[in-house]
């Protein structure tokens, strides 16, 4: 495997879905700053473990994915006239080796928001850099990556009450009394949906004080979700006293996207605002499991800072895995796995997992995060949402706009 001093054709870079929004001379200035990689038959291109925040794609030649167990599979550089992203999220979990004479180009994603920053006006003279892993969390995310592959990481159980009212919805025999029982057995979950049916977003003319009036208010599957969202609260709430600080955080972060997945459902045809508002509060519970991972393998990590770069790395497996053992979809799954990917690009018109995405990034503006975010503009999921009609330079007046709404959906997502 060789990275040679060839930089990638314009040509080849509209190629790639992801960078649809970058006009040729923007191109030029970034195939500038890539190299292009060749391997011969063979050799591995990628192996399974390897970590790195990063898009790949073959743009010659032909290779297979080798995955544990013997398993083959070839692979397709260009899909539909587009270059298709090979290990694209996280560590791989397979091996990908070159069947002829091959070229291939990888794209860092941390590079790819540092060079949108730059198309800035006021930002010349700033450096592009590569954010790079520690030796420590390498070596630790490896690790990780094994035990999701063997099978042994704990991903955390949904909670009895929410299990049995999953079934409830999955043999479809759900009816409101006996859902309204059920619920009646957790007095917690039962104060949660009676204040929920009383927030602003559901209130009628007088208020409700009991849960048959509250179901019926709601509606049967505007309670599931909810249901699915407190199943979401009770898991942070049940860790241990060294983590609740991060659970807490976790769960702050967690309840802004979902408020701004809301509102920019609410904006938006075609979107439902529960379902946008579950997938948002669902879609960084992954960290939970990574979490709970270290704590009980003390000795493995030394600081915080490392713990981070690991999440980053090995979030959106540990998320799919979340959303697969709750049984949640393919639509969640795809959230969890794709919305932390800015330049995710991979269907024409708008999905949840871009609404979320850009409500991710409306989560972020005015705080420590904002430094690190690329260009709105340049986001192909932002130029999908354009029925919202907003452009760049109007996210502060929505931010300041939407502040109300944000508190009250926060207010009834209560706390942990």
């Amino acid at each position: 495997m060789l990275i040679d001093s060839r930089c990638p054709e314009v040509s080849q870079l509209r190629k790639i879905r992801s960078l649809s929004l970058f006009n040729d001379e923007e191109l030029n200035s970034l195939a500038a700053t890539l190299m292009i990689g060749s391997a011969g038959p063979g050799e591995k291109i990628i192996s399974i473990g390897d970590v790195g925040s990063y898009d790949l794609y073959l743009l010659s030649g032909s290779a297979i994915e080798l995955g544990r167990g013997g398993s083959k599979m070839k692979v397709r550089g260009e899909v539909d006239g587009f270059l298709r992203p090979l290990a694209s999220t996280g560590p791989a979990l397979s091996d990908l080796v070159a069947t002829s004479e091959v070229d291939y180009l990888m794209i860092d994603r941390d590079h790819l928001s540092h060079f949108s920053q730059l198309l800035e006006p006021d930002s010349s003279g700033i450096e592009v850099e590569a954010i790079e892993q520690s030796d420590e969390a390498n070596e630790l995310t490896i690790l990780l990556c094994q035990e999701i592959m063997n099978g042994r990481i704990r991903v955390p159980a949904m909670t009895d009450i929410a299990l049995k009212i999953q079934k409830l919805f999955v043999d479809d025999r759900v009816e409101a009394k006996a859902l309204g029982d059920l619920i009646q057995t957790d007095p917690s979950l039962a104060a949660r949906l009676l204040r929920t049916a009383n927030s602003p977003f559901y209130r009628g003319e007088a208020s409700v004080d009991s849960l048959p009036q509250a179901i019926v208010r709601m509606g049967m599957e505007a309670v599931r979700k909810q249901v699915l969202m407190y199943a979401a609260s009770e898991l942070l709430r049940e860790t241990s006293s060294e983590m609740k600080q991060q659970m807490q955080k976790l769960w702050r972060d967690s309840r802004r996207v979902a408020a701004f997945s809301r509102i920019l459902a609410q904006r938006t045809s075609g979107f439902d605002a529960e379902a946008a508002q579950m997938a948002g509060l669902l879609s960084n519970l992954g960290e939970v499991a990574i979490r709970q991972y270290v704590q009980d393998h003390g000795d493995l990590l030394h600081n915080e800072v490392s713990l981070d770069e690991i999440i980053v790395n090995l979030r959106p497996q540990i998320n799919a895995m979340l959303m697969l053992k709750w049984n949640l979809g393919d639509e969640l799954i795809i959230v969890a796995e794709e919305s932390h990917d800015w330049f995710r690009n991979h269907r024409d018109e708008a999905d949840l997992c871009d609404l979320v995405l850009i409500a991710r990034y409306y989560s972020y503006l005015g705080s420590a995060l904002m430094k690190g975010l690329p260009l709105l503009s340049k986001l192909p999921a932002f130029e999908k949402l354009k029925a919202m009609n907003f452009n760049p330079g109007e996210s502060m007046v929505f931010l300041k706009d939407s502040q109300a709404e944000v508190e009250a959906v926060e207010d009834m997502l209560g706390t942990v």
